[in-house]
C-alpha cells in the first residue's frame, strides 16, 4: 500500500455519462480485486442502475486518485425531492440490488475510505447518506463509517435484512426432502392444474448455450410478461420507463460478459411465466420473477421455479440467490441467507441534525410507545372477555 495521507489523495466528482464511461476499466480492476468481489459491484451493474435512477437523480461519483491513477469510487447520487426536505446521497442502487459498496481493491480500501470522509465531512451541501444493501464486511462499514464518525458525523447502522440463498452444492433429491409436506402437496397441486390448463413448455436461455438474437428475443419475451404481471399496477414492471431503461443495458452487457440467464415458461403456446438471472461465476442472482396475471389459480411461477431449482442441482452451481427480503415464498424454499446492513449518516447541517433527532431520537420513542398502547388495549380486551365468560 502507499504510504500517501488521505490529503495527498485527490477527490473528485464525476456527474456526466462520458465521465461515468471513462472510469470504466479502472473500476473494473478495482472491482475485481475488492473485499467483496460481485456482479453488483461492476461498472455493468451501476451503468445499468444510472439508466433506470436518471429518471429522478443526479449523478455524483466521487472518485479517489493517487496521481492520475483511480483507486477508488464511491458510486453516488442525489435523489431528487421537495426543496424543504433533508438533501439526500445515497448508493446508485435500484430495488434488483443485492449488494451495494464502494469500489477499492482490497489494499487500498482504508486510505480511499478516509479521502473519501474528509471529503464529504468538509461539505455542506448535503444533510443525509443513505448506504443500503452493504456486506457486513464490506469497506463501507469497515472502513468508511468509522472514517466518518472520527470526523464528527453520524453514522447509524442497522439491520438491512438477508440476502437469501439455496445452496446449490448437494444434490436436489437431498435438499427437497428437507422441505414441508405443505410445500410439496402445493407444488404437485400446482403440476396437476397446469398439466389440465394446456400444454406447457419450459425453456432456459443462457449466454453461453444461445446466440445473440434468441436472448434478445428472450428479452423482450420477459418484458412481455413482466407487462402483464399484477405488478404493472406498481409502476416496477419491466415494461416502464425506469425498469425497462435498465434491464435493455444490463441485458446489453449481460450476454456479452456470459452472465444472462432467463427461464421461460408457455402454457400452450403462450408465454405465462419468467425469471430473469444472472450468472456470477458459481452463483445464480435472481433478479425478477413475473407470471401474467389472471393465471393465479393454475399457479404458474410456482411451478416454473421448482422446475428451475431442480434443473439447477448438478450445473457446478454453488448458490442460488432469492434476492433481499423476507418474503413468504423465499421461507418456504430456505432458512439461509447473507447479512445486509443499512447506514444512514447524518451531517452537521441544520437539516441533518433536525433529520437525525427525528430518525434517531424521536421514532423510537413514538414507536415504543405506540408499542405499549396497543399492548395495554389488547390486554385490556383480553381481560375484559376473561370477565365476561365469568360472568
Amino acid at each position: 500500500m502507499n504510504g500517501l495521507s488521505p490529503a495527498e489523495l485527490r477527490v473528485t466528482t464525476v456527474t456526466t455519462d462520458a465521465g461515468f464511461e471513462s472510469l470504466k476499466t479502472a473500476w473494473k480492476v478495482m472491482a475485481s480485486s475488492s473485499a467483496v468481489p460481485s456482479i453488483f459491484l461492476s461498472h455493468e451493474w451501476f451503468d445499468a442502475a444510472w439508466a433506470w435512477r436518471r429518471l429522478d437523480s443526479t449523478l455524483l461519483l466521487h472518485v479517489v486518485r493517487r496521481g492520475e491513477s483511480v483507486i477508488g469510487i464511491l458510486p453516488l447520487i442525489r435523489s431528487h425531492g421537495p426543496r424543504h426536505r433533508a438533501r439526500r446521497l445515497e448508493l446508485l442502487t435500484v430495488p434488483d440490488t443485492q449488494l451495494s459498496d464502494l469500489v477499492a481493491a482490497s489494499g487500498d480500501v482504508t486510505q480511499v475510505a478516509e479521502a473519501l470522509a474528509v471529503e464529504l465531512s468538509s461539505r455542506r451541501d448535503w444533510d443525509v447518506l443513505d448506504l443500503s444493501y452493504l456486506s457486513p464486511h464490506s469497506g463501507s462499514i469497515l472502513a468508511f463509517c468509522p472514517a466518518l464518525a472520527k470526523r464528527g458525523l453520524c453514522p447509524s447502522e442497522s439491520d438491512g435484512g438477508l440476502n437469501r440463498f439455496i445452496p446449490l452444492n448437494g444434490t436436489w433429491i437431498d435438499y427437497y426432502s428437507k422441505r414441508s409436506r405443505r410445500l410439496k402437496k402445493g407444488n404437485n397441486l400446482a403440476a396437476n392444474r397446469l398439466k389440465k390448463a394446456g400444454n406447457v413448455r419450459v425453456e432456459w436461455l443462457r449466454a453461453d448455450t444461445c446466440d445473440h438474437s434468441q436472448l434478445g428475443r428472450a428479452v423482450d419475451v420477459a418484458i412481455d410478461i413482466s407487462a402483464r404481471s399484477w405488478k404493472r399496477l406498481t409502476g416496477s414492471s419491466l415494461d416502464q420507463p425506469g425498469p425497462r431503461a435498465f434491464i435493455l443495458k444490463l441485458s446489453d452487457a449481460a450476454r456479452e460478459l456470459g452472465w444472462l440467464s432467463i427461464w421461460l415458461m408457455h402454457l400452450d403456446a403462450r408465454p405465462v411465466a419468467m425469471e430473469y438471472q444472472l450468472i456470477d461465476g458459481v452463483n445464480v442472482h435472481a433478479l425478477r420473477s413475473d407470471f401474467a396475471e389472471g393465471l393465479e389459480e393454475i399457479s404458474p411461477g410456482s411451478y416454473l421455479f421448482r422446475h428451475l431449482l431442480q434443473s439447477s442441482y448438478g450445473q457446478g452451481f454453488d448458490r442460488y440467490y432469492m434476492g433481499p427480503g423476507d418474503n413468504s415464498y423465499k421461507l418456504r424454499w430456505t432458512d439461509q441467507g447473507e447479512p445486509l446492513r443499512r447506514v444512514i449518516v447524518y451531517n452537521r447541517t441544520l437539516r441533518g441534525r433536525l433529520a437525525r433527532l427525528r430518525e434517531v431520537l424521536i421514532k423510537p420513542i413514538l414507536r415504543a410507545a405506540r408499542d405499549r398502547i396497543s399492548l395495554a388495549r389488547n390486554t385490556a380486551s383480553k381481560d375484559d372477555l376473561a370477565e365476561s365468560v365469568d360472568k
